[in-house]
């Protein structure tokens, strides 16, 4: 996820960036390059997500909901698939088990509006709730909306249950939530296996202005790895077509049973590698590559994730603490001079974090006088963390990669180069819910 900062788009470390991916950014002040790259994954519902891509309209028994826009949603996924025959049957049937799930405004001047939707259905009779991690990652929406924010479930007879978050893993982007019900409620069982290749599936999301819609299509790949971090992998490749709003709803085969929960979309899935390729157009019936998918963490009955989140384990991302300001390189000639080696460039530094623990600094501008003290320019000063523990880093994608690959707790070294000089730095990382 982006934010707007002092000095322009951030991404707090160890977060998804925002949707505008798709679209390479304008130039900006010649800082260096920019985080926002990788316009081939689309996050189908991120914190501050009336800043981000797509729409979500309203809940059709609602009229007091507000619309929600996402200006930054520019390409058209393909139109929605509705359910025919058998997986239609199964769409009746298990519906009442899925949900909306709101994020609120708890500020009684906001009168509890939604700030943020997603999907997701119960797992239990007594009102266990999957999702996807990132609808509900409340201290990220909390910065980024300003506001103390709760969790509601609403069901397809427009009843209301809050909501309070059992476990999580992060890596998988799943999450269990209990929901405050007073009787026994439907739900969905999970599959012991895998689909199969071609095999025909169902969501239901609510995305689109729709409520608990649902959305077919077909299992193109498995074990499809975004190559990112910050992504999922080893996920469930589909031709439906979701968008925000569908992240945390149910995938379900022609028995009804859920075989994965809704992580994210691609607009160029072919770059995408996977365990089990397959010509596509043997399942899409043309030569050419598909320009749109989606992806479902598998969710199998017994599996070690699902029995982890029924334990109420919260399996959390290890993080250094700090917003990324730009990937530094010393070769482009319009940038600034932060030293001789590539780059992250730390930008605010959380002030409870690990990083302000260890040392690290925020990025200042820095004004440049003349002998008469007049302003004549100004120039950055700040750190560039160039490696962790001798990996190097000059991306920030190679950061997050060398980062993710440690344990929440385990002490780095991190290389920090400061101009001219270049110090090493002591860091025992720390659980991002923690410090973001």
């Amino acid at each position: 996820m982006e934010e707007s900062g002092p000095e322009g788009r951030v991404s707090r470390e160890g977060r998804r960036e925002s949707a505008p991916l798709l679209e390479p950014e304008a130039p900006a002040e010649p800082t260096g390059r920019r985080v926002t790259r990788f316009t081939w994954l689309l996050l189908l519902l991120l914190g501050a997500i009336g800043l981000l891509a797509g729409s979500i309209g309203f809940l059709p028994s609602r009229p007091e909901d507000p619309a929600f826009r996402h200006p930054g949603f520019v390409p058209e996924a393909p139109p929605v698939v509705e359910a025919t025959g058998r997986l239609a049957q199964v769409y009746e049937r298990i519906r009442p088990a899925t949900l909306r799930i709101e994020s609120r405004c708890a500020n009684p001047l906001l009168r509890d509006r939604p700030i943020d939707v997603g999907s997701g259905f119960y797992l239990s009779a007594d009102g266990k709730v999957m999702t996807a991690y990132h609808v509900v990652r409340r201290r990220s929406l909390e910065l980024a909306s300003g506001c103390p924010l709760y969790y509601v479930a609403i069901d397809s007879d427009l009843e209301e249950h809050r909501l309070e978050l059992v476990g999580f893993d992060a890596y998988r982007d799943l999450a269990l939530l209990q929901a405050k019900v007073d009787e026994p409620v439907p739900f969905l069982e999970l599959a012991g296996e895998l689909p199969q290749l071609g095999d025909d599936v169902l969501a239901v999301g609510n995305s689109r202005g729709e409520f608990l819609a649902d959305r077919s299509g077909e299992v193109t790949r498995l074990g499809v790895n975004a190559e990112r971090p910050d992504f999922a992998s080893d996920t469930i490749e589909l031709t439906a077509a979701l968008a925000p709003g569908d992240s945390g709803g149910p995938v379900v085969d022609e028995e009804g049973r859920v075989v994965g929960v809704v992580s994210y979309i691609s607009f160029t899935p072919s770059i995408l590698s996977s365990q089990s390729d397959l010509p596509f157009d043997r399942l899409l019936g043309s030569n050419a590559a598909p320009r749109f998918a989606s992806y479902a963490v598998p969710t199998l009955e017994g599996s070690p994730t699902v029995e982890g989140l029924l334990a109420g384990e919260k399996r959390d991302i290890p993080v250094i603490g700090f917003e990324v300001a730009f990937e530094y390189d010393p070769r482009e000639r319009d940038g600034p001079s932060l030293g001789r080696k590539p780059g992250v460039v730390v930008g605010s530094v959380d002030g409870d974090g690990p990083a302000a623990r260890a040392g690290l600094r925020s990025i200042e501008e820095l004004p440049l006088r003349d002998e008469a003290g007049r302003l004549t320019g100004r120039r950055l000063r700040a750190d560039v963390i160039v490696a962790v523990d001798g990996h190097r880093t000059p991306t920030f994608e190679r950061l997050l990669e060398v980062v993710r690959a440690r344990s929440v707790g385990e002490k780095v070294i991190l290389t920090v180069q400061r101009g001219s000089t270049t110090t090493e730095l002591g860091l025992r990382l720390d659980a991002y819910r923690q410090v973001f």
